[in-house]
């Protein structure tokens, strides 16, 4: 039963594989490797240093406290106070 299937399974994955490269080629890195390849741009070293120490704040777990302090000079929206009416009912 299975050897029917075969034929219809190697059409899909060469759609995949097809549609897959596409959109490899289509991203940054890929854009990049085609580029290479075809000769549009020739290979430069990497400049980052991947692995060096960057500044960065310190930590902190007080995250709502430091979002209210950040806020706290903003205005705020307050409902007025109106008196409940009562329910007018037909008789």
């Amino acid at each position: 039963m299975f050897n029917y299937m075969v034929q219809t399974l190697v059409v899909g994955g060469l759609i995949a594989t097809i549609v897959f490269v596409a959109a490899f080629a289509s991203e940054g890195r890929g854009r990049r490797v085609v580029r290479i390849l075809l000769g549009a741009e020739e290979r430069r070293p990497v400049r980052e240093h991947l692995f060096d120490e960057i500044e960065r704040p310190e930590a902190t777990l007080d995250v709502v406290g430091e979002l209210g302090r950040e806020t706290a000079s903003l205005p705020t929206v307050t409902m007025r106070h109106t008196p409940a009416q009562p329910a007018r009912h037909r008789a």
